[in-house]
């Protein structure tokens, strides 16, 4: 085989592997987006300075955090709407990359602590949802 031939195979294969990732980044968003609201959320663990961009989706009874980029279709993090507590919307003190006007919200989960960045309307809808119930949850409550 040629030199040329070669150089060939190797940009057509590097062409492909570009393709197919890209492809994966589109069905994996679309997938994730299903039946659910979908926004750019980032999250700060307890006890870290920085905080990691990632995909926030509520469902019926969970909150869910994907990365934003990863292999994996599944929730990094998953919190319960009952055990889940919001404080009050702050502004950061420094700009979040990726999030250019995003207030920030200390959470609470059981025990676990952390922030969560997002856009003012993404947060009022979390909080319009986290406030809210579906139909048939907490019946019983007089």
């Amino acid at each position: 085989m040629s030199l040329v031939v070669s150089a060939e195979v190797v940009a057509g294969a590097l062409v492909l592997l570009a393709v197919a990732t890209l492809a994966y980044i589109f069905v994996r968003r679309r997938l994730l987006s299903s039946g659910a609201p979908l926004m750019l959320c980032a999250l700060q663990a307890h006890g870290r300075s920085q905080y990691r961009l990632g995909l926030l989706r509520f469902s019926g009874s969970t909150l869910e955090w994907f990365t934003l980029v990863g292999p994996s279709p599944r929730a990094a993090r998953t919190w319960e709407r009952p055990r889940l507590e919001l404080g009050p919307p702050e502004t950061p003190p420094a700009p979040i990359s990726g999030l250019p006007e995003a207030v920030t919200v200390e959470c609470r989960y059981d025990p676990d602590t952390f922030a969560l960045a997002l856009a003012p309307a993404a947060y009022t809808a979390m909080r319009s949802w986290l406030e809210s119930s579906p139909p048939g949850f907490n019946v019983n409550v007089a």
